[in-house]
Order: structure tokens, then sequence, then C-alpha cells
């Protein structure tokens, strides 16, 4: 069994988005995340309602920029998905 020292991933977890956060807001101009649409992230429902928990976007990791090499990256998928499917 592998052992994980959590509160040490959690500390660089943390550390990268803090200089993430740092590095993206400090670009011009700001590129606002075409996967979330610039929210940020989304509510997941899970009640009834349609309340539930907050989940980060991946691609901004809830900053909602992103730098111009991870919009190309992003373009490149969803052309290469859109070429998959059809």
């Amino acid at each position: 069994m592998i052992e994980v020292d959590r509160a040490r991933r959690d500390y660089e977890h943390r550390q990268h988005h803090s200089r993430f956060r740092r590095f993206v807001k400090s670009r011009r101009p700001l590129l606002v995340c075409q996967d979330c649409g610039g929210f940020g992230g989304e509510i997941v429902p899970v009640l009834d309602d349609g309340s539930g928990p907050f989940e980060e976007c991946g691609w901004c990791e809830g900053t909602r920029y992103v730098t111009p090499y991870l919009r190309g990256m992003w373009l490149r998928l969803q052309k290469e998905e859109k070429r998959a499917h059809g």
C-alpha cells in the first residue's frame, strides 16, 4: 500500500493554486475561460431543488481566467473531440 502525505499534498496544491492565480491575473489581456464561461466552475445539482456543491473548473482552477497556452490546449482538445464525434 502506498503511503500518501495528505498534508503535504494539500500544502503543495495550495501553493500551486496561489502561484497560478497570481500568474494568470498578471497577464494581459485577461482571457476568460471558455470551458466554464468565466464562472470559475459549476454547481453540481444533488438535491431536487438543484442545489449542491460548487466544483471548480479544471482549466482555470476557479480563477475564471486562463493563459494563452491553456486556451490553445482547450481549443485543440475541442477540435479533436469534434473531429472524433462527427
